[in-house]
C-alpha cells in the first residue's frame, strides 16, 4: 500500500510537536510534567522518576526522552505547553516538527541547548555546537529546513547518545 502525499489531508501548515509525516515507527509515549512551561516542540529529558517523569532539556548529561508533542490535553494550550502534573506526550521515534534556533539545512548535525543564553532557551535544537551550552544529538536527523523559529522536521531513531559541546 502506498504511502499518501505528505500534504494530502492537511490544508495548513503545521507547528511545533505535531507529527508531519506518519511512518510506521512513530512512537509516542506519555509521562508526567515535572515543571511547568514544557512548550510543544522541545527537547525532553528524564525528570526525578526517570520512568514516570520528563522536563525541557536542562543537562549536558541529561537522558533525552524525546520531543514534546502537540496535545489538546495540555492545561495551557493557548500558549503551546504543558504545566507541572500534565500527561505529556513524548515523541521518541519517526518525525516530528520541532523549534529551531537558528536556520537548519538538510545534512547539519543535531544539537539541543541544554543552558539559557539570551534569547534562545533551554530545550530548542540547533545545529552550531555551543561549549557549554548545547550538546550533540546522535540518532536523529534533519528532515527538512527552516528558518531560525521556525517548524523543522526531525527524524528520531533511536538509541540516542548525548554528548556535550567543549
Amino acid at each position: 500500500m502506498a504511502i499518501p502525499k505528505e500534504d494530502l489531508y492537511v490544508g495548513r501548515v503545521l507547528g511545533f510537536g505535531e507529527i508531519p509525516e506518519h511512518n510506521p515507527i512513530e512512537n509516542i509515549r506519555s509521562f508526567a510534567a515535572e515543571e511547568d512551561n514544557i512548550t510543544f516542540g522541545r527537547a525532553l529529558m528524564a525528570g526525578t522518576d526517570g520512568e514516570k517523569q520528563v522536563k525541557i532539556f536542562a543537562s549536558a548529561t541529561g537522558k533525552f526522552k524525546g520531543v514534546a508533542g502537540y496535545s489538546t490535553e495540555a492545561s495551557d494550550l493557548d500558549n503551546s505547553q504543558y504545566d507541572d502534573h500534565d500527561a505529556v506526550a513524548v515523541i521518541d521515534q519517526g518525525v516530528v516538527n520541532v523549534y529551531t534556533e537558528e536556520v537548519i539545512a538538510m545534512g547539519d548535525g543535531v544539537h539541543i541547548r541544554h543552558t539559557a543564553s539570551g534569547s534562545k532557551v533551554a530545550g530548542s535544537f540547533c545545529k552550531t555546537a555551543v561549549p557549554g551550552e548545547t550538546a550533540l544529538l546522535s540518532g536523529a536527523e534533519w528532515r527538512s529546513a527552516g528558518a531560525s523559529g521556525t517548524a523543522v522536521k526531525l527524524y528520531l531513531d533511536p538509541p540516542f547518545t548525548i554528548t556535550a559541546d567543549v
